[in-house]
């Protein structure tokens, strides 16, 4: 009798968490009422999970397929950990690396720089950390520097910057791709600063990810937010410093 009463209020409480996933407040109290007030068994009750999960899994997959589309992250052929060779990585950062996977530097809440050559991976593996966390359900943000300049310059001649610093401060995962390969203005440089400031200030899970092949010519290298390394975290705050 006792094991029958502990496998029921486990699926009353299953229920429930399926529930909540769509939104729906069912405590398992609540619904063991509806069950008496139905006179629902056993039977009734395992169909009743059944729906639930069903419907709560469809949910969780729009959510994630939404997140991954607005992201800007490449949707076909997409850059995954699983297709990433950790392996031919040497150096101090091999082990930073083979760590990513994990999102341990978005809920540290500390930035991430990749930095070195061309073709060793950097965006591969921005992107891959970008994916990971749009499948964790954390919104994320992929745009190029000269992109991310553009966008600040249109903000800056349109008087529109606080929406557009609005807009890069809220995705929990904010990647910008090679840094290296465009010049900032100084109104441009206080904009992202500004950026980078008021993400440090968010309490909840965030990163910012840079990539960049030449990490001594650019405001990035300027940045305590970021380190010359191939993948390390570093701390989030920064003092707005311009060149």
């Amino acid at each position: 009798m006792t094991g029958a009463r502990i496998g029921a209020e486990a699926l009353y409480a299953r229920v429930s968490e399926h529930a909540a996933a769509l939104g729906v407040a069912l405590s398992p109290e609540e619904l063991a009422g509806l069950a008496v007030r139905g006179d629902m068994g056993e039977g009734e009750l395992a169909a009743l999970e059944a729906v639930f999960s069903h419907l709560a899994d469809k949910r969780h997959d729009q959510v994630i397929g939404t997140l991954l589309k607005l992201s800007r992250l490449l949707q076909r052929a997409p850059k995954t950990f699983e297709g990433f060779d950790f392996g031919r990585i040497r150096g101090r950062d091999a082990a930073a690396l083979r760590t990513l996977p994990a999102l341990s530097n978005l809920h540290a809440r500390k930035n991430l720089a990749f930095i070195g050559p061309g073709g060793i991976g950097k965006t591969h593996l921005a992107q891959a950390h970008g994916r990971e966390c749009c499948l964790a359900g954390y919104k994320t943000y992929y745009l190029k520097a000269t992109e991310l300049r553009d966008k600040l310059k249109r903000a800056s001649e349109s008087g529109s910057t606080s929406r557009a610093v609005a807009s890069l401060v809220k995705p929990s995962c904010l990647i910008v791709d090679e840094v290296g390969r465009c010049t900032f203005d100084k109104a441009c440089t206080d904009l992202f600063f500004d950026v980078v400031d008021r993400r440090y200030e968010k309490e909840c899970p965030n990163t910012m990810i840079l990539t960049s092949n030449t990490p001594t010519n650019n405001w990035a290298s300027s940045s305590p937010a970021t380190t010359r390394c191939c993948a390390r975290s570093t701390g989030c705050s920064t003092a707005r410093r311009c060149s």
